[in-house]
């Protein structure tokens, strides 16, 4: 199954009480109660509340269930929030892809239903400034989008890479809006990035993009989806909460906004695309941090306001790395200057560490717990990504190489970046819950067209191309494949 397509809900029966409503944007729960997944009359996320119990019918069997959250239908499968757990010819069967549901002792973070996007040409790329959304010089931002051609109803939303304005050295060469970009796969390939970024437009209508996860190929599972594509314009892994912000040593203020924008963006995306069936949020470097960071926002919108849908996550070299791995003194320091503990769920207790660490760990215990159960998604990276070590290289020696970090990455174990690979695919998260398609070499970023090839149609010497990995991924199976398993 290449392309997943929406799923739809059946209707479970509660004793004598009116049909269970599934959870999309202005549903009613039967005797007026606010079921989880239901939506204000106003547009903002209802809080969630407590579930009907019923009678689950699936043909002659029955299960005691309803729509709460966790709820288990005849076939042993687990309802979606809202969604009635129905084995119906209309609602998920055993093997079939489920619906994304929230833990419901979580609170809903999605942002309040937008204004839908206006209407583009079905297979041509259109931008529009979103109101209020800044990049980091301070001009306007926003998204562009793309709606399929073939009435296709899932959904990508795409974080473009660049990374980070954490000091003089990298702010350098982060692009400071859309007009600029950094895409270098290897540190030799981005050289000359000391000097400022690629004066390249972070546009998916240029050759660049006309690759990979973007391209109208066959062996593409999203080749004929909607899609969103999101220049990265703050310079703070898309999740900044710091407005008129400053660095250590460097001149200027700068708008670390990125978590702010996202909101602003997701609720417009979700009201365009509210009938998706399956998304996938994904990106690359910078953006693969975002994705993971966003996650929860984006998934709680579509629980909250979507019909039913399925919510990957796709992090593309954009690994972030727990304490042992990763010093603390590193995170700190983005923490500070961009503000990231007002931009985290404070849901997420194991994300304030005290030190500034545990960020990683944290936020991924936070996300299985809240979402349980399904595969939430996938990583894909080499397993001596460069560009990642590069940047990671500024925090060794209790963060002796900030402003230095090609002599960093002289320094930089070479055991290292697999063993924090292995550290969160092993020990943070349970291997059912998030896939791995890791293959060995240096080079960075594997799902568009780079200066060497285009890895997303290549096997990279494993078993499986990056697009069949990606297949299996939407169907639910989370795959470990490659030199970190």
């Amino acid at each position: 199954m290449n392309n997943p397509q929406p799923i739809t809900t059946g209707t479970g029966k509660a004793g004598n009480s009116a049909p269970v409503a599934p959870g999309n944007a202005g549903a009613a729960a039967p005797s007026g109660a606010a079921a989880t997944g239901s939506v204000a009359s106003g547009g903002t996320a209802g809080r969630p509340g407590p579930a009907p119990t019923g009678t689950a019918t699936s043909g002659n069997s029955a299960a005691i269930g309803g729509a709460g959250s966790g709820a288990r239908a005849s076939d042993g499968s687990t309802a979606a929030a809202g969604v009635p757990a129905t084995a119906g010819s209309d609602a998920p069967v055993a093997g079939e892809l489920k619906p994304l549901y929230r833990n419901p002792k979580y609170t809903s973070l999605a942002p309040p239903v937008g204004a839908p996007l206006p209407a583009g040409t079905p297979g041509m790329w259109s931008w529009i400034d979103v109101e209020g959304a800044l990049s980091r010089d301070g001009s306007p931002a926003g998204i562009y989008y793309r709606h399929s051609k073939t009435g296709n109803k899932n959904l990508l939303v795409y974080l473009a890479g660049g990374g980070v304005c954490a000091d003089n050295f990298f702010c350098n060469m982060n692009p400071p809006n859309k007009a600029a970009s950094l895409t270098a796969e290897n540190v030799g390939s981005g050289v000359f990035n000391i000097f400022g970024p690629d004066q390249e437009p972070q546009d998916p209508s240029g050759e660049r993009w006309q690759s990979g996860i973007f391209k109208d190929d066959p062996a593409n599972p999203v080749k004929d989806w909607n899609m969103v594509f999101i220049p990265y314009v703050t310079g703070d892994v898309y999740f900044g909460s710091r407005p008129n912000g400053t660095v250590p040593d460097v001149e200027g203020t700068f708008q670390f906004v990125g978590k702010t924008n996202m909101l602003k963006f997701i609720s417009r995306i979700v009201a365009t695309y509210p009938d998706a069936g399956v998304v996938l949020l994904s990106g690359s470097s910078a953006g693969g941090i975002g994705s993971l960071l966003n996650y929860t926002y984006l998934a709680d919108a579509y629980i909250d306001q979507g019909k039913g849908a399925r919510v990957f996550v796709l992090d593309d070299a954009g690994p972030f790395f727990d304490d042992q791995h990763l010093e603390v003194c590193i995170q700190k320091r983005y923490r500070d200057i961009y503000g990231l503990n007002d931009s985290l769920p404070q849901e997420c207790t194991g994300c304030f560490n005290a030190d500034g660490g545990g960020l990683t760990a944290g936020l991924l215990k936070f996300l299985a717990d809240k979402y349980p159960e399904l595969v939430l998604g996938g990583i894909v990276d080499s397993d001596q990504d460069e560009i990642m070590k590069f940047f990671f290289s500024e925090g060794i020696e209790n963060c002796a190489f900030i402003e230095n970090p090609i002599v960093g990455l002289l320094a930089y174990p070479a055991d290292r970046y697999p063993a924090a690979l292995k550290h969160i695919l092993n020990d943070l998260v349970d291997p059912s819950r998030l896939g791995a398609y890791v293959w060995t070499g240096d080079l960075h970023q594997n799902v568009f067209q780079t200066a060497s090839a285009d890895r997303f149609y290549l096997k990279n010497g494993l078993e499986k191309t990056v697009a069949e990995w990606l297949s299996s991924l939407l169907q639910g199976k989370g795959e470990r494949i490659g030199a970190v398993k």
